[in-house]
């Protein structure tokens, strides 16, 4: 088959997210069936699988969500001549109307239509931009032959939200951690910090309002604990730190964006990873923190328990403030059996979130496409 992938996405910061997503499934599908042609577009020549002989490289340094996509798109996506086109997000132009596979990876902007940048724009134009994702993500829905979905709870989101796409849709799951950043198994863990971890973004969704607002609590409760934040700076993030400065909250640190090395150490020597999102169509950075041997607290919603499991986890109710603290206490009072709990999720957490499988699984989607 000639794969055509929108991997436009893939750029040297996607340690999580959708770049990640499209890096981690391309590398997996070269190591299981290299006999394929990939065509990526990218908006850089050079990138992680630039070299690979499978591999051919269309450039378009094309934005993604903007007019420009609209109308370039889908003569870059026709001109690749493949047997399937594979966009990994809801973002397909409208106009495309050649072979397609989407992935959905959550219906957040349904659910939380305030969970996006465009929330802090003029009503007006926030109230257009909704407009268009609901059609975009409607025609994307309506045109894809095959829906790909990391977990069976966005599968049946998809299915309540768009019956008539119930039949298209393919539950892949996805993967751990890059393997040269997690070691298989670590030997010694590193002296544990005084430190909670936070990782990720600020939108509204990821409850990092709720964490923030339970450490004016824990600081005072527990004077050596730290709270350190990595995630990009953006408007919802100096909003967040505001909220930090304005209440004089002690010992909170914010890192921004933080590249593999120094994620790894910050997993390694926390206490714990808190992870207080109210909706998730997979979430990344427990898996993470589990395979670098870092104890996760994490809220019970969405695809959370279907991802993370019943064992490794300190599970609390979403949105509950003495939920998210009863569930950090419990880990403050013995770090150590917390840790050994991690550990000990981590041999079927592997099992189950494997690249490999994703990726075998999704090119059985391309080629039920191409008999």
């Amino acid at each position: 088959m000639r794969i055509g992938i929108d991997a436009r996405m893939m750029t040297p910061k996607a340690t999580r997210g959708i770049g990640r997503y499209v890096e981690e499934l391309v590398r997996a599908m070269l190591a299981f069936a290299p006999e394929h042609q990939y065509v990526l577009v990218t908006r850089r020549p050079i990138h992680p699988f630039s070299a690979h002989p499978s591999v051919e490289t269309v450039v378009a340094n094309v934005p993604w969500y903007g007019i420009a996509e609209q109308m370039r798109m889908p003569f870059v996506l026709a001109s690749l001549k493949a047997d399937v086109i594979h966009v990994p997000h809801w973002n397909v132009p409208i106009l495309y109307a050649g072979p397609l596979v989407i992935t959905i990876h959550d219906l957040l902007l349904r659910h939380e239509p305030m969970s996006a940048r465009i929330s802090t724009r003029h009503p007006v134009v926030a109230s257009m931009k909704r407009f268009g994702y609901r059609r975009a993500l409607a025609a994307a829905i309506h045109h894809a032959r095959k829906i790909l979905v990391p977990t069976r709870f966005t599968a049946d989101d998809l299915s309540s939200l768009y019956p008539k796409a119930a039949d298209k849709v393919v539950v892949t799951g996805e993967g751990m951690g890059r393997r040269n950043m997690f070691p298989p198994n670590p030997s010694k863990m590193p002296p544990r910090a005084d430190y909670l971890l936070y990782v990720g973004s600020a939108y509204p969704h990821k409850g990092l309002d709720l964490l923030i607002d339970t450490w004016s609590q824990l600081a005072l409760e527990h004077p050596d604990l730290h709270l350190k934040i990595a995630g990009s700076e953006d408007v919802f993030m100096r909003r967040m730190k505001d909220v930090v400065r304005q209440a004089n909250l002690p010992r909170v640190e914010f890192f921004g964006y933080v590249g593999d090395e120094e994620l790894l150490k910050l997993y390694r020597e926390a206490i714990a990873l808190v992870f207080p999102s109210r909706f998730e169509g997979f979430g990344l950075p427990p898996l993470e923190a589990i395979q670098a041997g870092c104890p996760v607290v994490s809220s019970d919603a969405a695809a959370l328990p279907e991802v993370l499991g019943d064992d490794g986890v300190f599970f609390f109710p979403s949105g509950s403030k003495d939920g998210i603290l009863r569930a950090i206490e419990t880990v403050l009072q013995d770090p150590e059996a917390a840790r050994r709990k991690a550990a000990a999720a981590l041999p079927e957490l592997r099992r189950r979130h494997d690249w490999a499988r994703a990726a075998e699984r999704t090119l059985e989607a391309y080629a039920s496409l191409h008999p």
